[in-house]
């Protein structure tokens, strides 16, 4: 795992502008970006805004470093996309029953999405928090992208470690969703292992805008097929991941991370997507991702103090 500065010492500019200026200008440049695609009618995925972000990079100075240090994250979008849809085909039987059963045990015999929907959900009439529920839903990877863009421009050796923290999530996620299939509450309505009728909700409300002539929903639907990528919620880890991150290294984000866990962490398991068991594996899987790079930071540390102590010991023996 790199524990590289990207070249250049806490702090420093990272262009032709000072890091806040750098941040500011980019983020302008950004909300430009985002709108012009909206009003023309496009979409701006997850590849289209790294690419958008290195012009942005290139134009207001940087454009190198940007690129060399945020290949982790083009490494994770192509990961995401490789396996997508994989999950179900490696000749693992999709795991439904054994997730209700569990579900119903945790929850005193409930279906908490069930639970939530009876009582929130109005059929045919888009509620605004179904529309909040969707929003959190849909930028659960916004959050972790700002983040370390944040870290990045400030503080580069803390950029790397939680880069190094989201990749070990995010392939541990991968890895289980190739190893353990598992089939979302909405998926085990429509295939009746739950007998009540459960709302996908985020599709519902995706499905009213339409962007070049199709509907987000279709859109979402031709980016990421594999509909039994549960377990473990990576929706519910990531925002976690930076909650726990900035606990021990940067206090002042702490709260606002918290306030979208506990919104994204109802809304994914209100909209029908995930069960809490998922949100709960999820949760596990950011705090042990965490520890383990913290681990592995700490061991290569202590390391690099005995290599230098002993080399300052051989010099001076010399001398």
């Amino acid at each position: 795992m790199s524990e590289r500065t990207s070249g250049g010492r806490i702090g420093e500019p990272i262009g032709r502008l000072s890091n806040k200026g750098y941040l500011i200008a980019m983020t302008i440049y950004m909300l430009v970006v985002s709108a012009f695609t909206f009003k023309a009618g496009g979409f701006l995925r997850l590849d289209t805004v790294l690419l958008f972000m290195l012009i942005g990079g290139i134009i207001i100075g940087g454009g190198r470093t940007f690129l060399r240090d945020w290949v982790p994250f083009v490494v994770l979008f192509l990961a995401w996309q490789m396996l997508a849809g994989y999950a179900d085909n490696v000749g693992f039987k999709a795991h439904n029953e054994i997730l209700v059963r569990a579900e119903r045990l945790i929850s005193f015999g409930y279906i908490p999405t069930v639970v939530l929907q009876e009582h929130l959900y109005v059929p045919g009439k888009i509620q605004w928090y179904d529309i909040m529920a969707t929003t959190f839903w849909a930028f659960h990877f916004v959050l972790p992208i700002l983040y370390a863009f944040m870290l990045w421009v400030n503080r580069r050796d803390l950029y790397w470690k939680f880069v190094n923290s989201l990749l070990f999530l995010s392939f541990a996620g991968f890895l289980t969703y190739m190893l353990f299939p598992a089939v979302p509450p909405w998926l085990a309505s429509y295939w009746g292992t739950i007998p009540q009728k459960i709302y996908l909700i985020r599709d519902i409300v995706l499905s009213q805008l339409h962007f070049g002539g199709m509907s987000l929903s279709m859109l979402i639907k031709h980016g990421n097929p594999n509909y039994v990528a549960a377990m473990p919620s990576l929706h519910a880890a990531y925002p976690t991941l930076v909650f726990v991150f900035s606990l021990f290294h940067w206090r002042k984000f702490a709260p606002i991370a918290l306030l979208y866990c506990f919104g994204l962490w109802f809304s994914i398991i209100y909209i029908g997507d995930h069960y809490v068991i998922d949100t709960l594996a999820g949760i596990a899987y950011a705090v042990v991702s965490f520890i383990i790079v913290s681990v592995i930071y700490r061991y290569l540390e202590k390391r690099r103090e005995k290599l230098v102590l002993e080399t300052s010991q051989a010099v001076e023996a010399a001398g």
